[in-house]
């Protein structure tokens, strides 16, 4: 799984930020190029036990930690729950939808647009 989240990152910071590491959106709820809310950055500070501040969000080296973190603790739980390995697309629509993202059909459209970023950057 290490391996699909880390050739995913680049792609999430090219939909969400297009690389701005002091990139607000959401209203004000997420920031950084990954635009994390908080509850994200908890959770994935939690996973990694440390407790970066919030604002480290905007750091792209602290935040790159974070949502792996964050990825391969739900990358997880969806092969626990499902019997299945996480794909791209599963952890792609994690970090846009949350743990359970991967089912939300609202997601779907996040998906198509990181495999876009994907395939503009081969």
């Amino acid at each position: 799984m290490e391996t699909l989240i880390i050739l995913l990152l680049p792609a999430i910071i090219q939909v969400e930020s297009r690389g701005d590491d002091a990139a607000v959106g959401d209203n004000g709820n997420a920031i950084g190029a990954y635009q994390i809310w908080k509850p994200y950055w908890q959770d994935g500070c939690e996973y990694i036990k440390k407790d970066y501040p919030y604002s480290n969000a905007y750091n792209r080296r602290i935040a790159t930690e974070v949502v792996r973190g964050y990825l391969t603790r739900y990358g997880k739980h969806y092969e626990r729950k499902t019997g299945k390995k996480a794909t791209l697309e599963v952890l792609a629509r994690i970090h846009n939808g949350g743990p359970n993202g991967w089912k939300k059909q609202a997601t779907v459209k996040y998906w198509r647009k990181i495999q876009q970023a994907l395939k503009e950057m081969k």
